[in-house]
Parts: structure tokens; sequence; C-alpha cells
């Protein structure tokens, strides 16, 4: 099972039920990025973002109420820094 970023408690699986479901936690698939620019088939620049080192973070859901930390959550790509922030 895996363990809270923040909090450090085991996130259960998600509970799916008939009325609805139970969600105990996320996993941010993030990591360290590089800007790539690529031609495309008609010769053009195309830059986008690669992922070269991934890193699956995990938050349960009492963890992503409290202040500040959707902002870091939601960020595209956190960097190492910022996920350290969320450590307790």
């Amino acid at each position: 099972m895996p363990r809270c970023l923040h909090c450090q408690r085991e996130i259960s699986d998600t509970v799916h039920r008939t009325a609805g479901y139970r969600v105990d936690g996320y996993c941010l698939h993030t990591g360290k990025t590089k800007r790539v620019v690529a031609q495309t088939e008609d010769g053009r620049p195309h830059a986008y973002l690669q992922l070269f080192e991934p890193v699956n973070a995990h938050l349960c859901a009492d963890c992503l109420l409290l202040s500040g930390m959707k902002d870091v959550w939601l960020q595209s790509f956190p960097d190492s820094d910022a996920l350290d922030r969320l450590r307790v």
C-alpha cells in the first residue's frame, strides 16, 4: 500500500459501491522534466516537456484538504523542492 507523502499514513484502495465510491488518496505522476524542441513533419519547431526522472508521489485525501497542499499538487510537474515542502 502506498503511504502519504505528508503524513505517512497508509492509503487505502478506492472503494466502489453501487451508490458511489470512496477515494482515500491520489497519485501524482511527476518528476524532473526538460524542455525538448523537435521538428514536425512540415519542419516547424514543436516544444514539449519530456519527463526523464519519473516520480510517483502519493497524498491522502485528508492531507489534500490542508492549506497550501492543492497549490503544489495541482501545479504542472512540481519539482523535488516543491514535493519536499509537502512532507511534515
